[in-house]
């Protein structure tokens, strides 16, 4: 149950979303470490996992304590893998495992009860009865969550316990010591007699759980994957999110998502009293180039898309109003100063090495490939050469590329064109004060919205004009005004 290594995220916004899922069982934890994409050859299986999804969604959005009961049992859920192995291999189990064993049987038993009369009746989840088994540990039917060797386990164990209980009693109540010592003696065995009575109702319950252990663990299980499907319905209704449109991977139909929001930019935008802008954008089957203003968001928006792609593929409704994809093979990220400092790798190192990888993913599948920047650690004049190639590679490759890019002049035939709108008003005054509070101002100037270009596109010149804004250094400024032509000061 715990030696399968964790899934790791593409995206740190999917990072974001599973660190924050409501999980508190050991069998829920275990079925999310287990949690890994689908791939173009899964469509069916995830789309009946949307199927029900979208089931729990719909309860939930009809009832405000739809988690409280599930979510109350899954807290008390312990793991008892260790139990049913002993009980599996034979070995008399102690007291400690058998209450281990009630707990968890108790616990189960409410689930199953909770979910029957949810009318959930999903296809993936049937747990198995195991009401004897909560019979076997309850002989007297009063049903506790202790556990100890009751008397009606055993006849021979009622009276040995009685017997001892009466040479306690005369121990107390005798005044000899010679016979006193006597009595004790005499319990020592009695107690010896009880040990080995307990230790054979320990066996024979063994021996009549036994059967049960498969359904045990199936319901260990199926409780894993239900706590783990409740969680992705609690984000669901949580963020008001879609279920995805899933296409065939080869289908070669574009990807459409509309007013897509990524919830950990957006929750600290709202804590410093912003609010996220939704993006919107298509992908067509080959190479898209997204470009923009200076500080307008085109990471933020790649990041989003991929995030959103990604969360798909986990099973999980996205953050957007609107998202059609084809069930990708592959989704490779490659964004961010990759530099790693621990094996003295450089960041163009770094890059080319991500390259090869994407090179081979894209030769395994058809993919989404998410390109920040890609080359930007090099020359400009080889930088470009680059994003040049990398576009013409992915506009035949069968797979979905976007590549942002600040470089002018790639031209790719066929290949889509984006920007992000910049500026709202770039006469607009923004006042004194300090450069942050200019700078705030300036960013809600800014429209994050993306718009699709016809024909060739130009990189947006608006790194002068906000370096003017923010009232860099009049020096340097003059000097750089010198290096731009008259038409872009």
């Amino acid at each position: 149950m715990h030696r399968q290594k964790k899934y790791r995220a593409v995206t740190p916004g999917v990072a974001w979303v599973l660190a924050g899922l409501q999980i508190d069982s050991p069998y829920g934890l275990a079925a999310l470490k287990a949690l890994r994409p689908a791939r173009a050859k899964d469509l069916a299986s995830l789309e009946q996992n949307f199927v029900e999804l979208a089931r729990v969604v719909g309860f939930a959005e009809q009832d405000c304590e739809f988690f409280a009961r599930p979510g109350s049992i899954f807290k008390h859920l312990r793991y008892i893998g260790g139990s049913l192995d002993n009980l599996e291999a034979g070995l008399v189990i102690d007291e400690t495992e058998l209450l281990e064993i009630k707990g968890f049987s108790l616990l189960l038993t409410d689930l199953k009860h909770w979910y029957d009369a949810s009318g959930l009746s999903l296809s993936s989840i049937d747990f198995a009865e195991i009401d004897a088994v909560v019979k076997i540990l309850n002989p007297d039917k009063t049903l506790v969550a202790s556990f100890h060797l009751h008397d009606a386990y055993s006849e021979r164990l009622k009276e040995i316990r009685a017997a001892r209980k009466l040479l306690e009693s005369a121990i107390l109540q005798c005044q000899d010591s010679h016979r006193r010592e006597e009595l004790r003696r005499e319990r020592l065995e009695i107690v010896h007699q009880e040990r080995d009575e307990e230790s054979s109702v320990r066996a024979e319950l063994g021996h009549r759980l036994r059967p049960w252990v498969a359904k045990l663990r199936l319901n260990g299980e199926l409780a894993g994957q239900l706590e783990l499907l409740l969680a992705r319905a609690r984000i669901a209704v949580e963020h008001s999110c879609c279920r995805p449109e899933l296409l065939p991977a080869d289908c070669r139909v574009s990807l459409l998502a509309e007013n897509m929001i990524n919830p950990e930019v957006a929750e600290a935008l709202l804590s410093k009293g912003h609010g996220f802008t939704p993006v919107t954008i298509e992908l067509i089957n080959g190479t898209t180039l997204l470009t923009g203003a200076n500080m307008g968001g085109k990471t933020v928006a790649l990041l989003t898309l991929a995030m959103n792609a990604e969360l798909a593929s986990l099973g999980f409704f996205v953050f957007a109003s609107r998202f059609r994809m084809p069930l990708f093979d592959f989704i490779c990220l490659m964004a961010g100063d990759a530099q790693n400092q621990a094996s003295g790798l450089s960041s163009f190192g770094a890059e080319i090495i991500r390259l090869t990888e994407l090179t081979a993913l894209v030769r395994s599948g058809v993919g989404l490939a998410v390109c920040d920047e890609f080359a930007r650690s090099t020359n400009p004049s080889e930088g470009r050469r680059f994003v040049q190639a990398l576009g013409e590679f992915l506009q035949r490759s069968g797979s979905y590329g976007i590549i942002a890019t600040h470089y002018d002049g790639i031209k790719i035939a066929g290949a889509a064109c984006w920007q992000v709108v910049g500026l709202k008003n770039r006469s607009q005054h923004y006042g004194g004060g300090d450069q942050n509070e200019v700078l705030g101002r300036l960013c809600a100037n800014m429209d994050y919205r993306l718009k699709k270009l016809a024909g060739d596109y130009e990189v947006p010149k608006e790194a002068l004009h906000i370096a003017t804004i923010l009232e860099v250094d009049p020096e340097f400024m003059a000097i750089l005004r010198g290096y731009y032509p008259p038409e872009d000061k």
